[in-house]
């Protein structure tokens, strides 16, 4: 019997989603994924940070209590803990957008990696908006599919999760094939995909295995390494 979790450990998410953990750790420390924590029994301050004329910033309170439970992490710290696997925090935030704090005279919460959560509604709402298909998407061992917008794709039973300007690539050859041309220009992809670089090689570095995604023909053409029927 499964029981209805209100939140989900790291390893627990990256199974499902078939992700390595480095792109999990890139969707957090640039805010697109927001991580958590469980706390016990931390003295906590709620309040807001107010902004000063010499351009800082002023930690100002307005309740202190005994905290247990969820708190979410600044991207900073979200960063730090994968790369260091553990820090220090004193900051928090919550759904609401508000402030929590440590209050002053205690210690800080060591955050280390095997303490990460992700909350339920967090989990669905990036499969929602990333159009995120869960395993479920590379239920072939070949074949291509795809999320609606390109970020999470299956090829030949492996998984890419594409920045913006891969998707677009992506996207475009997965429409050249399907128009039964599977061979594109790539200069012209990467325009269309409105890249800065030109330079496949250079758009796709953060993909280790790209070339099992993308053939080339060594003379500027690109197309998917795998079978798409045109469509009639």
């Amino acid at each position: 019997m499964q029981i209805e979790k209100k939140y989900f450990t790291i390893e627990e998410i990256l199974e499902r989603w078939q992700m390595p953990e480095h792109d999990l750790g890139y969707l957090a420390e640039n805010d697109e994924l927001r991580l958590s924590i469980r706390i016990y029994d931390v003295p906590m301050e709620f309040g807001e940070f107010r902004r000063l004329k010499s351009g800082g910033r002023r930690w100002s309170p307005k309740e202190r209590t005994i905290y247990s439970g969820l708190v979410d992490l600044h991207p900073g710290d979200a960063y730090m803990i994968f790369r260091c696997s553990e820090r220090n925090v004193f900051d928090f935030r919550q759904p609401d957008g508000s402030c929590m704090r440590v209050h002053y005279m205690a210690s800080p919460v060591l955050v280390m990696l095997g303490d990460l959560l992700i909350r339920r509604e967090e989990r669905d709402r990036i499969e929602k908006v990333r159009g995120f298909k869960t395993a479920e998407l590379c239920s072939g061992s070949t074949g291509f599919s795809a999320s609606p917008d390109y970020h999470h794709v299956c090829c030949n039973g492996q998984h890419y999760y594409l920045g913006d300007v891969q998707a677009r690539v992506v996207k475009e050859l997965h429409s050249a094939a399907a128009r039964g041309e599977p061979w594109q220009n790539g200069k012209r992809l990467l325009t269309v995909a409105r890249s800065r670089s030109m330079r496949m090689a250079d758009v796709f570095k953060s993909q280790s295995n790209w070339r099992d995604l993308i053939e080339s023909d060594g003379r500027g053409l690109y197309r998917l390494r795998t079978e798409v029927v045109p469509e009639e």
